[in-house]
């Protein structure tokens, strides 16, 4: 047997035996999860650079700092600021402060939301607001004009109160939580106060009336006490 036949021979007796260790190595070799089910394939996270992230102890500064302006205690009693009149004279809180129920309102003049609830005010069907006489109107704009424009909006509240806070000296006393925020005062105390439209404008307008019919009932003289006529 020469050399030739001898390797064709090998190779020939090699052929089976490589068949049986390649092949069914092949048919159960793993395959990538990434390839078959891209929903697996695992993406590094984006984030911001350390550099730019705050620390630790200042987030938690702000949260506090958030968490201490949203729970202030409410206001008892109206705080000190002066305003301006239609005239531009300046007219103080304390001059505000009437003995029954009344009610202040503060808004922004390009407000959306105080819109929405002045214009259910506006158009009340309660005998005790028809004429916005119960009502002391803030404005919170920089310009003189601010306040002409929004009462322009309310010809129904011709008897209301409107002044203008153009230098935010009653933002900044009264510290509303939103614009826009009704208060309820009897006198000079603040006995609740409303902010924004509770979802709908109307329920405002139905605590705003029945606040001034209880103080209409409650500043009336009771029976027995004297009058005019038989006071001396």
């Amino acid at each position: 047997m020469n050399r030739f036949s001898f390797a064709l021979l090998a190779l020939s007796a090699a052929t089976p035996l490589l068949a049986q260790t390649t092949t069914p190595t092949s048919a159960v070799s793993p395959v990538s999860p990434s390839i078959h089910n891209p929903h697996m394939t695992v993406h590094p996270a984006l984030r911001p650079p350390v550099s730019v992230r705050p620390s630790a102890q200042a987030r938690l500064s702000t949260a506090q700092r958030m968490a201490a302006a949203n729970n202030q205690p409410p206001l008892k009693e109206l705080p000190s600021f002066t305003a301006s009149d239609r005239d531009g004279k300046a007219v103080t809180a304390t001059a505000l402060s009437r003995s029954s129920h009344w009610l202040l309102i503060y808004r922004k003049q390009d407000c959306l939301p105080c819109d929405r609830l002045m214009n259910v005010l506006a158009a009340s069907e309660s005998s005790d607001l028809k004429t916005g006489k119960p009502y002391v109107i803030l404005v919170a704009g920089k310009t003189s004009e601010a306040l002409e424009r929004v009462r322009a909006n309310y010809s129904t509240l011709s008897e209301a109160t409107w002044l203008g806070d153009r230098d935010a000296q009653a933002y900044a006393a009264l510290k509303p939580r939103g614009t826009p925020i009704l208060y309820a005062m009897d006198g000079s105390k603040i006995a609740w106060n409303v902010p924004g439209n509770l979802g709908n404008p109307a329920k405002v307008e139905k605590m705003a009336a029945a606040w001034i019919a209880s103080g209409s009932t409650s500043s009336a003289a009771p029976t027995g006490a004297p009058t005019s006529s038989t006071t001396k």
